[in-house]
């Protein structure tokens, strides 16, 4: 590469090597041409913050409320899931057993629903710690109500 003479501008310069790549062709071809740059505006943060989020973005990190909010999620998650397969296992054991082991099975069942109550405690002691940490109270999330956790587990099944 040249040295910038003297006698010329940075700005006249860096449009020269600029014009003589194209001319070149080295701009032909690259990834995503064409394409709009991607906005990677945060609008959540503050302008004097943004900088240190696409630091964070660009080395694969991000603010660890975010991590934490993706941890809840996944919890949440997986707690329903498992509920879903005992509450089916429940309804067809409850389907086929005679009724002297049924007291059985009612026991076993409520030992899930513990388990899982627990559970939705759990989550939501880390709910309302995430609400602490978030910057916005539009990012907050929903406490769990058990309610609304049993209707939706009926519906599943209606």
């Amino acid at each position: 590469m040249s040295r910038k003479p003297e006698d010329q501008s940075w700005e006249d310069w860096v449009e020269e090597k600029i014009r003589e790549a194209q001319e070149q062709g080295l701009f032909d071809d690259l990834a995503g041409q064409g394409q709009p740059l991607p906005d990677r505006r945060n609008p959540f943060l503050p302008e004097e913050q943004q900088l240190a989020f696409d630091l964070l973005k660009d080395s694969g990190h991000t603010l660890p409320w975010i991590e934490e909010g993706k941890d809840i999620d996944a919890r949440l998650s997986r707690a329903r899931a498992l509920l879903k397969r005992r509450y089916r296992w429940y309804l067809a054991e409850r389907d086929r057993r005679p009724g002297h082991e049924l007291v059985a099975l009612e026991q076993v069942w409520l030992g899930y629903r513990q388990q899982f109550e627990e559970e939705i405690a759990a989550i939501n002691a880390a709910i309302r710690l995430y609400n602490l940490k978030v910057p916005s109270i539009q990012l907050h999330k929903h406490i769990i109500l058990l309610e609304e956790e049993y209707a939706r587990l009926r519906s599943c099944d209606d």
